[in-house]
């Protein structure tokens, strides 16, 4: 690489999301943090990885072989390629390299076009397409070159990050995912986590056991040191000659910083740990399905939260200790994450002290029951009316200050009719806050004959311990 000038010998970042996930691949395995430093004689060092790594899987031949994986995933990267052409199976191991080396070596500078890069601003080397360009940022262009038309030109930098996108990417042997923000620190993050994954599955052979794309990415959200900046993305693609497919799904910078926050701040680990409890299910852990739920539904959150804790509160015939942590939880979601304002919430807390208050010690647990049923879907006309009806009550044994049991806001907030409010959150919010306060009270109904055991934070499922120990320690 050292014929090459300076403008071809340096790494830049374009506004193509799978060849920015691959100059941060490229950047990983240079060994360097950001992609500006990989200049001159790294570049060329960096680039001969990938150059060997595509002859190595090429020699297997076989893509059921032990070490054959990255040749079957070439498939989906780069059909039609040197790397997994049918003719390699005839020919010896050196055509089969000096093959492989000539499609990963720059066009000879008599041959390039006079043209730009249609990625950034350099001079480009040549046109490709679909042998060397993963996908265009949209199945529309269908990644395939017209007749007549030479492909796309680029530069020899983003050449060789569209060929250091695996070592970047989730490779399943079919679509492959990658994980994609437009905060550079956290791609550069993500990037050399996934690079050092990869390490044993493209250079050795062996497949390694690893989570859902989902769950690597809760995983590095959560192990990730600093503000999250941007919202973040999965996509998922395949190149191959059958089914070309690109998806997204994403990720709004809200909820990735408030995901990171929740390892990262002690106060809500005992509330991460008892929402993974609330999406464990017997299919699938509560770290693979709360994945599924951040880049799928992230609105259902705080109704899945809310639910477990009202089913163990009745299981245990009494609040439960990780109220407090389930319901602070909740409110650091509708405030953060969907920008509920906090006097709001305050004023729902207010209410949910108020409430917790109606419940006397010659109680029955029957009337905790019945206070969980009025929050079922449907019923929030039974919950109003509840409301009014006890709003006697309280009026009859008011407290010195006056305030009513529930406010004419409170009222607004719990029950708006607009299509916009955010009414049933409101309510999910409520039936938390009142049974983190009759925690903090110490209520217990006068028949209850279980006695509820401490919440251990650390007591849960074995996959959901791993995701939360490599959102720590990566």
């Amino acid at each position: 690489m050292s014929e090459l000038s300076a403008e071809q010998s340096a790494l830049r970042l374009s506004p193509h999301p799978l060849q920015r996930a691959g100059a941060f691949a490229l950047t990983a395995l240079a060994g360097v943090r950001v992609p500006d430093e990989v200049v001159g004689t790294m570049f060329g060092d960096a680039t001969a990885k990938l150059t060997a790594a595509a002859v190595q899987a090429a020699l297997v031949r076989d893509t059921k072989a032990e070490a054959g994986f990255l040749l079957k995933c070439s498939y989906s990267l780069w059909p039609n390629s040197k790397m997994n052409h049918p003719r390699n199976k005839k020919l010896s191991d050196v055509e089969v390299t000096e093959a492989v080396r000539a499609w990963r070596t720059v066009p000879a500078p008599e041959s390039w076009p006079e043209a730009g890069c249609a990625l950034c601003d350099a001079a480009a080397v040549g046109f490709f397409g679909k042998s060397d360009i993963v996908l265009a940022e949209s199945i529309a262009y269908r990644n395939t070159t017209p007749r007549g038309h030479a492909g796309l030109a680029l530069c020899w930098p983003c050449v060789c990050s569209f060929h250091a996108l695996p070592f970047g990417s989730h490779l399943s042997g079919g679509p492959s995912t990658i994980v994609h923000t437009w905060d550079e620190r956290l791609a550069a993050h993500t990037a050399r986590r996934q690079v050092h994954r990869n390490g044993l599955l493209i250079t050795a052979g062996a497949k390694p056991a690893s989570p859902k794309p989902e769950v690597m990415a809760l995983a590095a959200l959560r192990g990730y040191e600093h503000r999250v900046t941007a919202g973040v993305e999965l996509l998922v693609f395949t190149n191959n000659n059958q089914e070309q497919a690109l998806s997204t799904h994403a990720v709004d910078q809200p909820l990735a910083e408030w995901l990171r926050t929740t390892t990262r701040l002690p106060e809500r680990r005992t509330g991460l740990a008892c929402l993974l409890r609330a999406c464990r299910t017997a299919k699938g852990s509560g770290a693979q399905n709360l994945a599924w739920r951040v880049f799928n539904r992230p609105e259902s959150i705080p109704a899945v939260l809310a639910s477990y804790l009202a089913a163990r509160t009745e299981a245990r015939g009494m609040p439960v200790p990780e109220s407090l942590a389930a319901a602070e939880l909740i409110g650091s979601y509708l405030h953060e994450v969907m920008h509920m304002d906090e006097k709001d919430l305050a004023e729902i807390r207010r209410t949910a002290q108020r409430v917790a208050a109606l419940f006397k010690p010659d109680d029955t647990g029957g009337k905790l029951t019945g206070f969980h049923a009025l929050f079922r879907a449907g019923r929030g006309t039974d919950l109003r009316n509840w409301l009014q009806r006890h709003s006697v009550e309280w009026v009859l044994t008011r407290p010195d200050d006056g305030a009513p049991l529930i406010t004419e806001n409170g009222f607004e907030l719990l029950f708006s009719p607009s299509q916009d409010g955010n009414a049933w959150f409101f309510r999910q919010y409520l039936l938390t806050s009142v049974l983190a306060e009759l925690h903090r009270r110490g209520w217990q109904p006068k028949d209850a004959k279980t006695v509820v055991e401490d919440f251990d934070a650390d007591a849960i499922d074995p996959t959901d311990a791993e995701a939360l120990e490599e959102g720590i320690t990566q």
